[in-house]
């Protein structure tokens, strides 16, 4: 095989289409995906040798080609399994970050992320193992929040030192902008690496984008207005739950229910305000610096927006694809719980909670009760009576992930 000749020395990949899908349903998506690509080989990444294996299973059920690949297989098996990917006994890889090294495979003709990496230096590594031989291929990240807050939870708990952990939570901040951009997916990344290019790539999700913009100048003002009211102090959570008219008792502590901010996007969840936030960073109205928490600051082009000289727009949401999967394994166990608190009640599980907000538990995997009173649906009564049972899955959801996360 001579396909490392066939590698490009550059950051620029011309053959390569990137594409960012956010708060999709995973599974269904792989499942159409491949049916709509079969025949074809590539490479799916999970963040868990748990998800691998589950990853896998799924898609066996299926009927598809699949093999798989990380840590905790014995040398022998993932020599196997390599080989079968290699010499096309297998299409479809399913793997840790453990796989990829040294592979010169140069048919793949996809490499699907299910999670957030957590630097965009391993993204483009790994995505990079696609179209090697030059011919059209796709590297697809699959976005969701609560990847982003699980991966937040990694560096927390990991037992690097504290500039270490810094450098990670930042370079979590640009995957993150990366996932939220409406610019040229291949630009941004040539950007982070250095590599100017002025032309778009006319072949990335966000080129090819045929949704309607809309108008978004005065709710940017308002998240401008905020964190300028908030004197540049404080990240976006706290931002959001100020914006939302949160009754968290830091709020009331620090007087932010008294500025003229407090309270204007209410009819927002803090999950929605927090999207527009990384929205707004990823274009450059804000930035957002330090560590676990970065600190946000309006730019001069940020600036602009509340002068009143520069306006904004945002493709429109497909409100379709906003709902997170049914079959979610935390959206699950939250509903598990709730089945069983009902049943021992008697009565409907939705008068607990709503699937609405099971799914925003989901998505922003509250850690504690203030975060837990910012989803919607979540009052101070339902927390006083199920709070600390519905935490409790959360964190015992995220403990897990974290015993499965070695490669």
């Amino acid at each position: 095989l001579h396909i490392s000749e066939e590698v490009k020395t550059g950051f620029e990949r011309d053959n390569l289409a990137f594409k960012v899908v956010r708060n999709q349903d995973s599974d269904k998506y792989l499942l159409d995906y491949l049916k709509l690509n079969a025949g074809e080989s590539g490479i799916i990444y999970a963040s868990t040798r748990k998800e691998v294996e589950r990853v896998s299973k799924m898609l066996k059920k299926h009927k598809f080609s699949v093999t798989m690949y990380h840590g905790g297989m014995s040398k022998d098996q993932r020599r196997k399994n390599q080989d079968d990917f290699l010499y096309d006994r297998a299409l479809v890889m399913v793997a840790t970050n453990a796989f990829g090294m040294g592979i010169d495979k140069s048919n793949v003709r996809f490499v699907i992320h299910d999670s957030v990496p957590g630097s965009l230096e391993e993204y483009y590594q790994e995505a990079g193992r696609a179209g090697r031989d030059g011919l059209p291929s796709e590297a697809i990240l699959l976005f969701k929040l609560r990847d982003v807050q699980t991966q937040h939870f990694f560096i927390d708990q990991s037992e690097r030192d504290e500039q270490s952990k810094q450098r990670a939570y930042q370079k979590l901040q640009m995957m993150t902008q990366y996932a939220n951009t409406q610019q040229c997916l291949q630009q941004f990344i040539l950007d982070y690496f250095g590599e100017k290019e002025g032309k778009t790539c006319g072949r990335c999700s966000n080129c090819l984008d045929t949704r309607d913009s809309q108008d978004i100048t005065v709710d940017t003002q308002k998240v401008l207005s905020c964190v300028l009211r908030m004197k540049e102090r404080y990240g976006k959570s706290l931002v959001s739950q100020v914006l939302t008219g949160s009754k968290i008792q830091k709020i009331r502590d620090f007087h932010f229910d008294q500025l003229s901010t407090y309270g204007i996007m209410k009819g927002e969840s803090q999950k929605e305000v927090m999207g527009l936030i990384d929205y707004l960073t990823a274009a450059g109205y804000l930035t957002a610096s330090g560590g676990q928490y970065p600190v946000l600051k309006v730019t001069s082009l940020g600036g602009a927006v509340l002068q009143g000289s520069e306006r904004v727009s945002r493709k429109v949401s497909d409100k379709a694809t906003k709902t997170l999967a049914e079959d979610d394994e935390l959206f699950e166990q939250l509903r598990q719980l709730r089945r069983e608190l009902a049943e021992k009640q008697g009565v409907p599980p939705f008068v607990i909670f709503s699937d609405k907000t099971l799914h925003e538990m989901s998505a922003v995997m509250p850690a504690n009760e203030s975060q837990m009173l910012d989803v919607k649906g979540v009052g101070e009564s339902k927390l006083a009576k199920y709070g600390d049972q519905f935490l409790d899955v959360i964190l015992n959801y995220q403990s897990e992930a974290k015993t499965g996360v070695q490669a």
